[in-house]
């Protein structure tokens, strides 16, 4: 495919990327703890757990999460330097959305887990956020899955259109 499909396809697994970090931190640090214990501000919550020496949010769920968009940088860069085709490129992107699910896992569970010690809750997301970034990684994961199976049924025709011409 051409380089200008390719860079446009990268553009937009970037911001997709993006948006689905924000989307992460914003659960983690903000919906997560309002909805875990409503009637207080995730500053009022946050404190508390501090309060309580149950470690609240530090630069680790951050880290984590810019990873995302790190990538997703690193591979617009890769993938439009080497003109790699739509198909590859999108299916990259789609890896990087699948690899959130674990991302957003490893990053929230210390913040679930002060919440959880400080309030006597359940460490689980009491907020949609987290069961809404669960399904695009679970769909990008489906997608990413069609798209191999796709291509080693083209190749397959290929081949087999091959061998009879």
């Amino acid at each position: 495919m051409s380089r200008p499909s390719s860079l446009v396809a990268a553009s937009t697994g970037v911001v997709v990327v993006a948006v689905y970090a924000s989307i992460a931190l914003l659960q983690i640090l903000v919906w997560n703890p309002e909805a875990a214990v409503p009637g207080f501000t995730a500053h009022a919550v946050w404190r508390a757990v501090e309060e309580a020496d149950q470690g609240p949010p530090n630069g680790f769920v951050v880290a984590i999460i810019a990873l995302g968009p790190l990538f997703a940088v690193v591979f617009l860069v890769l993938f439009t330097v080497t003109g790699a085709g739509v198909w590859p490129t999108v299916a990259g992107y789609l890896g990087l959305l699948a690899a959130g699910m674990p991302g957003y896992f490893v990053a929230s569970f210390g913040p679930r887990m002060g919440l959880a010690d400080t309030y006597g809750i359940s460490g689980g997301d009491f907020a949609v956020g987290g069961a809404a970034l669960y399904a695009v990684s679970l769909l990008s994961l489906v997608a990413l899955v069609a798209i191999f199976v796709g291509a080693a049924v083209r190749n397959r025709r290929e081949r087999d259109a091959l061998a009879a011409g």
